[in-house]
């Protein structure tokens, strides 16, 4: 077992070995994920309101808040 602690720098992404510039942007996407779950949910809207107000299908609202981002 091993009992070595590293701190981490902050980013997931930087930890799991992304070069700083893909961790950046890593980092920003699932933030706005997260805001942007957290808005549907707080507004209380459903999947097929929030399309509307963003502009995009319902099917994506639903892929965005199952964190599916590609």
């Amino acid at each position: 077992m091993n009992d070595d602690i590293i701190k981490s720098s902050g980013s997931v992404f930087a930890d799991l070995g992304f070069p700083p510039d893909e961790a950046a942007i890593l980092q920003m996407r699932a933030e706005l994920m997260a805001d942007l779950r957290k808005f549907i949910k707080a507004k209380k809207l459903t999947q097929a309101r929030a399309a509307a107000l963003f502009g995009v299908t319902q099917s994506r609202v639903s892929d965005l808040m199952r964190g599916k981002w590609e």
